[in-house]
């Protein structure tokens, strides 16, 4: 019960928190949303660049997506960055994104089927959803999805507050059966002693002080702790969940702003700026890049990965009621 408490009051705070945020974002230069840890360093070299101003709001994806929802038709924002394309998917049913302004780039094989038929976003990069971290003394520690299911003191983050923990839990779904058969697999995984947790981090600190056995936590934030920290060793599952980072325009911005956001988005997935990303200290720079150029050379092929994409069309429209039944039955 305790649980659930704190993440009815966190909730709570953050719609407020939404609401009375409205007045805010109308400064006269470009501003964006973004969870995405490098977008201040990047729209300040934009900025440097063009001459033009441009703010960065930054906050946790649950939260931006939230913030977006209840600003509606009446937007404070022009450029928006987040990770998960099934949130991407749910602001455009709502008629919230701009069509036609995403440039047609090198993508890769990959990064072409990530991309939206609409072109109502375009996607930046991506990580995998939930890899396996674990202590290297750890005796039978997890190698896969089944081990994972039936594992004792696992860790994950909240879906409801955590961007990347969304695409985790549809891809755990959808890999046992969908909606909503899978939610046995999860619930037998409450029965073992199922840790949740608010964000990756927070997880993270659960594994580091011996709460948990396993963390499954997105790629980046895994692989820079276990290079930083020997004692630990990361799992890539097969398959793994493609984890896409989304870029957006506002719909409802008067046509000069779409243009300014619209050029934001090229800039961003220019080969250069590109690489400055993968300049970028601890696990800012893990991401696979989906366009031609540049090559990310401190990640694995991304072709030796058996990957799995939860289908944003369907995984999309379905994230209120599957993270609500997620706090009721799971964080109960």
């Amino acid at each position: 019960m305790t649980r659930v408490r704190v993440a009815s009051v966190a909730l709570l705070l953050l719609v407020l928190w939404c609401l009375a945020s409205l007045t805010g974002g109308r400064g006269p230069g470009l501003v964006i949303y973004s969870s995405v840890g490098v977008a201040p360093a990047i729209v300040a070299a934009y900025a440097r660049e063009t001459g033009r101003p441009a703010t960065v709001l930054t906050m946790p994806g649950g939260m931006l997506l939230a913030r977006v929802s209840a600003e509606a038709h009446h937007p404070r924002w022009d450029a928006v960055w987040f990770e998960g394309d099934g949130g991407a998917v749910a602001l455009d049913r709502a008629r919230l994104l701009a069509h036609g302004v995403v440039p047609e780039l090198d993508w890769t094989p990959t990064g072409r089927d990530l991309q939206p038929a609409d072109r109502s976003y375009e996607v930046t990069g991506f990580t995998l959803a939930g890899v396996f971290l674990s202590r290297r003394d750890q005796g039978h520690a997890p190698r896969n999805w089944r081990d994972i299911m039936g594992a004792a003191r696992v860790g994950m983050a909240n879906p409801a507050l955590s961007g990347p923990a969304y695409p985790l839990l549809a891809g755990m779904l959808a890999l046992n059966g969908g909606w909503p058969a899978g939610q046995a697999a999860l619930r037998r995984m409450v029965a073992g002693g199922l840790l949740v947790g608010p964000s990756n981090p927070s997880v993270l600190v659960a594994l580091r002080v011996g709460r948990i056995g396993t963390a499954i936590v997105q790629s980046a934030a895994a692989i820079a702790l276990a290079r930083a920290n020997p004692d630990y060793v990361v799992d890539i599952p097969s398959p793994a969940f493609v984890l896409p980072a989304v870029a957006a325009v506002a719909a409802d911005r008067p046509a000069a702003r779409q243009q300014e956001a619209a050029s934001f988005l090229r800039f961003i997935m220019r080969p250069d700026i590109q690489s400055q990303r993968m300049r970028q200290p601890g696990a800012e720079r893990l991401f696979w890049p989906v366009t031609a150029r540049p090559a990310q050379p401190d990640l694995p092929d991304a072709g030796g990965i058996v990957l799995s994409h939860p289908d944003p069309d369907i995984w999309g429209p379905r994230q209120a009621e599957v993270t609500g039944w997620f706090q009721q039955e799971i964080m109960r």
